[in-house]
């Protein structure tokens, strides 16, 4: 198994696909980094943590996404007031212009041994990964679901020692 700075080099050039809870990170962020540590969405994330993921999805210059993840990402990025509709804003300019969305029929992914432990989302997100995508995830159970499966996932905690500049 690789290190995680070798996989981050070894996929530059076929971008990244950063799960559901990262890709809400990295939105809130976007938006008003004060507000990672009091969203409930981002509780569990520091400010730096966003600084280094922003790094990180610069550093790939693509983002892949696929429909199932997005829409989780549009249910979890429920702020308040007048950041809702800038995170909306910000959300439909990355889906129109930066985001590489990859579709596989839901009838496929049931199918996927992923997806009767870990559901239809993560099942898709597999089904990227087993393409040669980089999946770095804040959920430790999907990295470990995606490694056993010979694809390339990484754990966030993983990311964060290497400061990825």
């Amino acid at each position: 198994m690789l290190d995680a700075r070798a996989l981050i080099i070894k996929h530059k050039a076929k971008g990244v696909l950063v799960d559901a809870n990262l890709l809400v990170l990295f939105l809130v962020g976007l938006i008003n980094k004060r507000r990672i540590p009091e969203f409930k969405r981002t509780q569990n994330f520091t400010i730096e943590d966003f600084d280094l993921l922003e790094r990180l999805i610069a550093w790939f210059g693509k983002l892949v996404a696929t429909p199932h993840v997005l829409s989780q990402v549009s249910g979890l990025t429920d702020l308040r007031g007048t950041e809702r509709g800038q995170i909306r804003e910000l959300f439909k300019l990355l889906v129109e212009g930066q985001i590489e969305e990859t579709y596989d029929r839901s009838s496929l992914l049931v199918a996927h041994p992923t997806f009767k432990e870990h559901g239809l989302t993560d099942a898709s997100v597999a089904t990227i990964s087993s393409r040669g995508i980089l999946v770095p995830t804040a959920d430790v159970n999907l990295q470990r679901e995606l490694q056993r499966r010979n694809a390339d996932a990484l754990d966030f905690n993983h990311v964060r020692p290497l400061g990825w500049n």
